[in-house]
């Protein structure tokens, strides 16, 4: 258990140098539970969370895969059949041993067949699969309770799960050690004025900001934490709108938009400017995309066309205002745009995809996927020629529009601290298990 790992703290001042954003030399403290606010759930599932539910391998900060609940693998010359070592003494957190034929039963389908042997999980692919594709959360391991529950292995156990509402308790036989913290509760909803509220009056620890409500959270004392852009907002339109329809009409818009402005003032260069799908940190080849204004093009390519219909998620503050922003940008290229569209009535949408943090072409299939693109779905190679062009030719035919990449912002209480990693990775991924509270002053 993580409280014998005396040689752990005694070797402070070595992991508070070399581990990014870790905060001051101080011994961690074991208990508290930790309050998180956010806009909204980051799956519809929790099986979908790191932090409930591992896979086999994992991917590191810099896309690498390393070991997770396997500690070995091989595959045959094709990568469709693999076998994998588990890790021992690993336990869910009902107590039971993780065993090949747990795992076995949660690898299985979706073009997987998977069958325990000798100890060790052998997995029979469809089509080539890479290692990478293991550390899939949609691959998770778990297991499933007669009253259909899943329980996981990961450093948190799900305590209770309600529509806007997560209760987590730490997992005292972690495999990795005992959390700090011996909870968290999970607050989806709310607007971000209230959010930041709470963070202020100390019922929360955890907040996610907007950019425009950074300045105000750092002037009370919180701290910042902000991941990589891994959040694509763009423009998507529906299929078989008449409007949507119009491939010069969505060139226009696409090339009415000032995203400079919007970037610098409405999200206070908290992001980058996106002209593709995937981000320069991921892709190395966002750069090749054009984001830049061309208003007489769009005027030249709107003329006489159809009026368009623009809609967002209303409880979206930060969607609201760059929806109406867009729709400024459309009139002074001649294109007709109200915003926010009549109820059911909508030609495009504005929407927030977050990027799963893997190689280029897992994300770029998430986000065929999440998008509905399906020519996005089996990309004809890894090799990132072939991605740029596939991505380049959904791109130009403008039925997205990227707009923006986006960071994950999130407003830390004094109280909170990160020991051996960031608590919120550059991935956006959190590390719940790494973080722990002052004790309450009273």
């Amino acid at each position: 258990m993580r409280h014998s790992a005396c040689h752990l703290l005694a070797a402070a001042s070595i992991l508070l140098v070399v581990a990014p954003g870790v905060e001051g030399a101080r011994r961690p403290r074991y208990g508290g539970t930790l309050r998180v606010e956010e806009r909204t759930a980051r799956a519809l599932e929790p099986a979908a969370w790191p932090m409930v539910f591992e896979t086999l391998v994992e991917l590191d900060e810099s896309g690498k895969v390393r070991p997770a609940l396997a500690v070995s693998w091989r595959h045959d010359a094709a990568s469709r059949r693999w076998q994998f070592r588990l890790r021992p003494n690993v336990k869910f957190q009902d107590g039971s041993p993780l065993t090949a034929e747990a795992v076995a039963a949660a690898l299985g389908g979706n073009g997987w067949l998977s069958t325990a042997a000798g100890g060790e999980v052998i997995v029979l692919c469809d089509a080539l699969t890479r290692l990478a594709d293991f550390s899939d959360a949609r691959r998770a391991v778990f297991l499933k309770g007669a009253d259909g529950a899943l329980t996981g292995t990961g450093p948190f156990r799900v305590a209770q799960w309600e529509a806007r509402r997560a209760v987590l308790a730490a997992h005292e036989e972690y495999w990795r050690g005992r959390p700090f913290l011996d909870g968290a509760t999970i607050e989806m909803g709310g607007t971000a004025q209230q959010r930041l509220a709470d963070l202020e009056l100390a019922k929360a620890e955890l907040v996610e900001v907007g950019p425009g409500e950074v300045r105000g959270a750092e002037q009370f004392g919180a701290k910042i934490w902000t991941s990589s852009p891994v959040i694509l907002m763009a423009l998507k339109f529906e299929p078989g709108r008449p409007a949507a329809d119009n491939a010069r009409l969505r060139e226009a818009l696409a090339l009415s938009i000032d995203r400079a402005a919007i970037l610098k003032v409405l999200l206070q260069k908290r992001g980058e400017a996106a002209g593709g799908l995937l981000p320069q940190w991921l892709s190395g080849y966002a750069a090749l995309f054009a984001t830049a204004r061309d208003v007489a093009r769009a005027r030249e390519l709107a003329a006489g066309g159809p009026a368009l219909a623009l809609d967002y998620d209303a409880s979206d503050g930060l969607a609201r205002m760059v929806a109406e922003r867009i729709a400024v940008n459309a009139r002074e290229a001649g294109i007709r745009l109200a915003a926010p569209a009549p109820a059911g009535n909508a030609d495009a949408i504005l929407v927030r995809v977050r990027i799963a943090p893997a190689e280029a072409e897992q994300a770029l299939e998430g986000l065929g996927a999440a998008l509905r693109l399906p020519e996005l779905l089996h990309p004809a190679s890894p090799a990132l020629e072939d991605l740029y062009a596939d991505e380049r030719a959904v791109v130009e035919d403008y039925r997205v529009i990227p707009l923006f990449h986006l960071p994950e912002i999130y407003g830390a209480s004094p109280r909170l601290h990160a020991w051996a990693t960031p608590g919120l990775l550059k991935t956006g991924e959190w590390r719940l298990e790494d973080l722990w509270l002052d004790a309450e002053q009273r």
